[in-house]
């Protein structure tokens, strides 16, 4: 049979080679399908039993600084399945003894009839630009204690060609 590989393989191939995290629901909330970093990015497989409001608690998903879950109200998961697009960048997964921020945006999917078939999330860690945020706050730092040395060496050497300069002075 001539038939080549099914358009859904083909999808999953591309989606799995994809370097952000991709995580869908269908319409009841239930988790249909995660690509490879975005299982990678939360520790585990998908939980096809799961129900929409257990997923926090599943992926260890919390805003970012407290002990608190995420807010459901604010998941962009269920903001989706609400017809929303939504984005936030407060969310971390806990696992695997790191902790993960993450910016989460929440897509509907729709029919060609404008029914809400599936909601998306797509998965973007946010470490690399953590990294790079402490990095330039360090060189900031650095370079305004560097800054301020030069400020006082200034003032040094002013005083001091003053005092100089008082010397020469003819009285």
């Amino acid at each position: 049979d001539g038939a080549g590989p099914s358009p859904n393989m083909e999808f999953k191939t591309f989606f799995d080679a994809f370097p952000l995290g991709i995580f869908v629901v269908d319409v009841r909330g239930k988790p249909v399908y995660a690509n490879l970093a975005a299982i990678e990015l939360l520790g585990k497989g998908l939980w096809p039993e799961a129900a929409i409001d257990q997923l926090n608690d599943i992926y260890q998903a919390y805003q970012i600084g407290t002990n608190q879950l995420y807010p459901l109200t604010e998941q962009p998961l269920l903001r989706a399945l609400q017809g929303e697009t939504h984005q936030v960048d407060d969310m971390e997964i806990r696992q695997g003894g790191q902790i993960i921020p993450l910016e989460v945006t929440g897509t509907p999917i729709f029919d060609q009839q404008g029914t809400l078939q599936y909601a998306m999330v797509v998965l973007r860690d946010l470490r690399d630009r953590q990294r790079r945020n402490e990095q330039q706050i360090a060189l900031q730092q650095d370079l305004l204690r560097r800054n301020q040395g030069l400020v006082q060496e200034n003032a040094t050497l002013k005083r001091k060609l003053a005092m100089l300069e008082a010397q020469l002075k003819p009285m």
